[in-house]
This record gives C-alpha cells, structure tokens and sequence, in this order.
C-alpha cells in the first residue's frame, strides 16, 4: 500500500469533522476483513474507516509506505511499473484508490463574490461553529456538500436549502 500522506494524515486531512462513509457498514469488507461492529445499518466516521484500513493492513500483512507519492503507472512484462518520487516498484496488479475528492473544485464563480464573504472548500471547513454568524450558501451537490448542508440546517443555520 502507498499513500501520498504520513500515516492517517491524508485520510484525516481536509474532511469535515461529520463526514460519513456513503455505504452502511454492513457493505464495508475487505478480502479477510469485515464490519464487526455494533452498528451494521450505521455509516462509519472517518476516523473509524482509517482504523478499518490500518486492520486491514495488519490482518493481511501488506507493507504500508507512507509520504510516498505515485507519478505513474505503466503495464510492464510481468505486471506493472509504478514510479514514485521514491523510486520504481513492480506489481502484478494494482488497485488505484484515489479521486477527484482529494482536490477541491471552486468554480470561476467565486471571483464575483465580495472579498469580506468568507469562502471555504470542504478541505477548509471542519463544524458549523466555526463559521462566522449568518447564513451558509453550499455551491455544489456531491455526497460532501450534501453531507455539509445537511448538518448546517440541522445546525439552525438561517437559508432555505433549495435557495428561494
């Protein structure tokens, strides 16, 4: 396994406090490993899927390189060639487990806004406490903002989720 952060840096990093895993726990395997829990119909946390995958690596032995950063992948004769920053490394398989949610979308929007509006990505904001008074807008309808804007409602923020 490699990953780009220092231990549970990038897991942890840039999530908001409350996010979920979007599949009940009762979908969360792993070839060897399984939801044990006592909430299977529950989603996890974040730090509870970071102690799931660090199980993980511990019940199948699989070395974990972390601060390691992965600059391609090209198919090889027997496999792969994975080059790092660290160096080349040869697999039979790999499984890329990244994507679009480790960088945040603002879109050109956000230069017609005044300076004194406070603007967040959700790598920046953690709770609704930290937000300054008022209303919240959430541009953007993914699992995360829809995860954000529900919490912000139920925080008592002022606004009209569908924005009339």
């Amino acid at each position: 396994m490699l990953e780009r952060g220092e231990d549970r840096e990038l897991l942890a990093a840039g999530t908001l406090d409350s996010l979920r895993l979007l599949t009940p726990n009762w979908q969360s395997r792993l070839p060897g490993l399984r939801y044990e829990g006592t909430d299977p119909d529950g989603y996890m946390t974040v730090p509870e899927v970071t102690e799931f995958i660090e199980r993980f690596a511990k019940v199948s032995g699989a070395p974990v390189r972390a601060g390691v950063n992965v600059t391609s992948v090209r198919r090889g004769d027997d496999g792969y060639q994975v080059t790092t920053d660290r160096g080349e490394i040869t697999a039979r398989s790999v499984v890329i487990a990244s994507g679009a949610c480790n960088q945040p979308t603002v879109p050109p929007l956000r230069d017609a806004v005044p300076a004194s509006v406070r603007q967040l990505t959700p790598f920046d904001y953690r709770d609704p406490a930290r937000l300054p008074d008022g209303g919240v807008l959430v541009v953007g309808a993914s699992a995360t903002g829809v995860q954000l804007a529900a919490e912000l409602a139920r925080s008592g923020r002022p606004g009209d989720p569908l924005g009339r």
